[in-house]
């Protein structure tokens, strides 16, 4: 093999690897990428499709800016955005790569009606598209699920309150909205009454000692009023006993000498 077929070879190489592997990475497409609800089904629709994107026009610092319409990483949106192409091998979707800011092949979509292909002819294969939409079909009907769900749960809560008795509705609103704090509640009463009590002893108790020392001082001061006057009578008793008796013995006496005198006084006339 001479030097020149040698040189062939490699720069052959060299540009089918920058083809068949991931493009390099395009800053700028970034910018282009828009999320859209399809793509061109044919190439007249691709051809219109690019020609209102403009890719050519656009200024940019990549190798090259065409117009593409991939799935996304997630495979559940489709992309039109302005990148390099690259070659799509192993019977797999194309995808377009924000982070990396390329076009590649997404390894977890399977294309089993696409050969090799370039990523800028991706309408050819529309069932990388039909992929999409069972992914968005399949999420819509889950929402809608849950939504109905949902709907069914608070239908149920309906007919539940419109079956009960206003005394059963106050009764259920009450209990939904209070029930969490009953708890609560109970322990700030109880707080509230073992405290109440509480000082309601301390007052009672210091009343009642203070009460319990003016009757001792009213009892006290009653005594003693009770033995000055006890006290004062007895005396004046035995002062008016010793008074008496004397004016009894003085009129005793005064009777006796009387008495004395008349019997005298009857001898002497008899």
């Amino acid at each position: 093999m001479d030097v020149y077929t040698l040189v062939f070879v490699c720069t052959t190489y060299l540009s089918f690897s920058k083809i068949l592997g991931d493009s390099p990475k395009c800053d700028d497409s970034a910018e282009t990428a828009k999320i859209v609800k399809s793509c061109p089904q044919n190439n007249n629709e691709w051809n219109k499709a690019a020609k209102i994107k403009g890719c050519e026009k656009m200024s940019h610092s990549c190798s090259s800016f065409v117009y593409h319409c991939v799935i996304n990483a997630w495979g559940n949106e489709t992309i039109e955005v302005c990148a390099p192409p690259v070659m799509i091998v192993g019977n797999v979707c194309a995808e377009y790569n924000y982070g990396g800011g390329r076009i590649q092949r997404n390894g977890n979509v399977n294309c089993e009606e696409c050969p090799s292909y370039f990523s800028n002819e991706s309408y050819k294969y529309q069932e990388c598209y039909e992929y999409v939409k069972n992914v968005k079909t399949s999420q819509t009907t889950q929402l809608t699920t849950e939504s109905k769900d949902k709907e069914s749960t608070t239908q149920g809560m309906i007919y539940l309150s419109s079956s009960l008795t206003p005394n059963e509705e106050s009764a259920r609103l009450y209990q939904d909205t209070d029930t969490p704090k009953t708890s609560s509640h109970i322990i700030i009463i109880v707080i509230c009454v073992v405290v109440g009590l509480a000082a309601i002893a301390v007052v009672f108790t210091v009343k009642q000692r203070s009460l319990t020392g003016k009757l001792f001082a009213c009892f006290k001061k009653t005594v003693l009023q009770n033995e000055d006057l006890n006290a004062q009578p007895s005396e004046i008793v035995i002062e008016s006993v010793e008074e008496g008796l004397e004016v009894k013995t003085v009129l005793l006496d005064k009777r006796t000498h009387t008495f004395i005198q008349d019997t005298f006084r009857e001898l002497n006339e008899s």
